[in-house]
């Protein structure tokens, strides 16, 4: 029992501002991006050409597309940005068939693909074309039959109702940066839980909640992001989740490279990396490595840790934007006590020109103490729960923190 089918991403050219070349380039490079993170093990895929890959699963009869769904709409946000049209100018086929008509299929021409899609005569013999929608449906194509309310009938997965985990395979979410001086969000911080976790993933909420596979989270955010990216009320930055651990391990670190290089250039001053997993003393070379890999694609690196007392001394000045103390999974005294002895620090900060803040605030009197020591930059379900869209840029008293949560979350939150 396996299941084949060729999937091909057809793209308006002529709409879009790059080289057939490079729109090519763009296509194969986000795809590929999109299917190591949706299309994961034992399920398989591989590139034919820059607009078509094999999708393989072995343990089923039939695919699932549910994952696919998204692929239209992001890579058309990713391509032409988001507009009235809606995703329009990309559309996602599938075809399934035998391995020749499949590879006759991938190299079909752009305007024989447009006529296959209402001529079942100019698709190849002995194989079934589809088009997944961004919401997970999968249209037969060319169409067999209209509902009275006008839309193409679809073909059921597999003769059953689609599962909650098949029609919202993550949940996606942002909670707000608060900048304690002038009492706004002037960002967000984004996060992707897979429908069925037990808990929401999130960076700012403590240990608890770090995912246990951080590349796949990261790869998750970044695909978010784009949503985000146009979601926002204003031009205030997005911080992306990226394991300083997995980035720096030389097996991991290029298909981390290739993964952010899908990130829009035009969009780095709105883009930031909240870098999590860091040890208390970094070493320079592991620095240089983390600001080698960033820069090119985020305007500002705050680094992520636990330790109180992490070397801050031993970083130069302007190394980084800001480090974040992560408030440990404690009793309340141990979490204060852990709160001062970073306060207590707050100048060697100053002195770096590197800004503070501190996640993980859960209680009214740790958000009093750091108030009081005019940290500038807070976090956590104390200050901002998950939010379907990003509050960067609105002003928030503090008399009404937190903000409450617009989610529901997975399963039930174990704090």
């Amino acid at each position: 029992m396996s299941a084949l089918a060729c999937l091909r991403v057809v793209v308006r050219s002529d709409q879009s501002a790059h080289s057939e070349e490079a729109l090519g380039l763009l296509v194969a490079k986000f795809t590929t991006a999109f299917l190591e993170v949706r299309w994961s093990w034992p399920r398989k895929f591989s590139a034919i050409n820059p607009y078509a890959f094999l999708l393989n699963d072995p343990q089923a009869a039939e695919l699932d597309i549910a994952e696919l769904g998204r692929l239209s709409a992001e890579l058309h946000a990713h391509l032409f940005g988001v507009g009235e049209t809606g995703g329009a100018d990309v559309t996602v086929l599938l075809f399934e068939g035998d391995d020749p008509a499949m590879a006759q299929f991938a190299e079909l021409s752009e305007a024989r693909l447009t006529l296959a899609m209402t001529d079942a005569s100019a698709a190849p013999e002995g194989g079934r074309l589809s088009r997944i929608t961004p919401d997970g449906r999968r249209l037969r194509l060319p169409p067999m039959a209209v509902r009275p309310d006008g839309d193409e009938a679809e073909d059921p997965p597999s003769g059953r109702p689609p599962s909650a985990a098949e029609r919202n395979p993550n949940i996606e979410a942002v909670q707000g940066v608060y900048y304690s001086a002038r009492q706004i969000f002037i960002a967000d911080v984004v996060a992707s839980t897979p429908a069925e976790a037990r808990t929401h993933f999130s960076l700012v909420d403590g240990n608890d909640h770090l995912p246990a596979n951080p590349a796949a989270f990261d790869a998750d955010c970044v695909v978010a992001a784009f949503q985000f990216l146009a979601d926002s009320p204003s031009d205030a930055p997005l911080y992306l989740p990226i394991s300083f651990s997995t980035l720096l391990r030389p097996s991991r670190r290029a298909a981390y490279l290739d993964l952010l290089a899908i990130l829009p250039v035009s969009e780095r001053r709105r883009l930031a990396a909240a870098v999590y997993d860091v040890p208390r003393a970094p070493s320079f070379q592991a620095l240089k490595q983390l600001r080698d890999a960033l820069d090119t694609h985020f305007s500002a690196i705050d680094l992520r840790t636990l330790d109180p007392a992490f070397e801050i001394e031993q970083l130069t000045a302007e190394a980084v934007t800001s480090v974040t103390l992560v408030l440990p999974q404690a009793e309340p005294e141990r979490r204060l006590i852990v709160l001062r002895r970073f306060i207590a620090r707050i100048e060697a900060y100053k002195r770096r020109r590197i800004w503070p803040g501190v996640t993980n605030i859960r209680t009214r009197r740790e958000l009093d103490m750091a108030l009081e020591a005019k940290v500038p930059f807070l976090t956590g379900p104390g200050i901002c729960r998950p939010q379907i869209r990003p509050l960067g840029g609105r002003p928030w008293p503090i008399e009404q923190l937190p903000v409450l949560s617009t989610l529901v979350s997975p399963r039930p939150q174990i704090a």
